[in-house]
């Protein structure tokens, strides 16, 4: 049988659920339009989870302890005082699972089906979404959007790493 007569069809099909992403899928599931995203591992993409945020939240601590070692200067005597890195991490923590709820909420919200999976194209406009349970469907649509993160690269020019920006 064919492969697009078996798919589950949506207006909207999109990979990875990170800014651009979530925006697009819920501006046109508030739209109406039948929207779908698949992501792998991480709700809302990777910098509310494991990126910026996590560790501009830890940065902030490091800086919160550097002030306070700093305080004699300003006229405050602390006497001793020590980071609970336990409590650090749990305050992270805590943070991510809320952008994560939030997410979630807006998902339902606008209208989004949220698909937790690895997608794969394996026809034109064809993707087959490997749930975490390891079942299978079949997803198409005449708009794709493939918004799956990207990573730095350094050409392979001589010199070109090790230089360093002037300004």
């Amino acid at each position: 049988m064919d492969l697009q007569k078996r798919s589950e069809v949506y207006d909207l099909l999109i990979l990875g659920s990170g800014a651009g992403s979530k925006l697009l899928a819920w501006t046109f599931a508030g739209q109406g339009q039948r929207v779908a995203v698949v992501e792998l591992k991480y709700v809302g993409g990777s910098c509310p989870n494991i990126a910026c945020l996590p560790s501009k939240n830890i940065i902030h601590t490091a800086q919160i302890a550097h002030d306070v070692r700093r305080s004699e200067e300003f006229g405050i005597s602390i006497d001793s005082f020590r980071t609970n890195m336990p409590t650090v991490r749990d305050r992270k923590r805590r943070m991510v699972q809320e952008l994560v709820d939030a997410h979630l909420a807006l998902y339902k919200q606008s209208g989004t089906e949220l698909i937790m999976a690895s997608g794969r194209f394996v026809g034109p406009k064809i993707i087959e979404a490997t749930l975490q349970n390891g079942m299978k469907r079949l997803l198409s649509s005449k708009n794709i959007v493939i918004g799956t993160g990207t990573h730095a690269v350094i050409e392979n020019i001589s010199g070109l790493a090790s230089a360093s920006d002037p300004y």
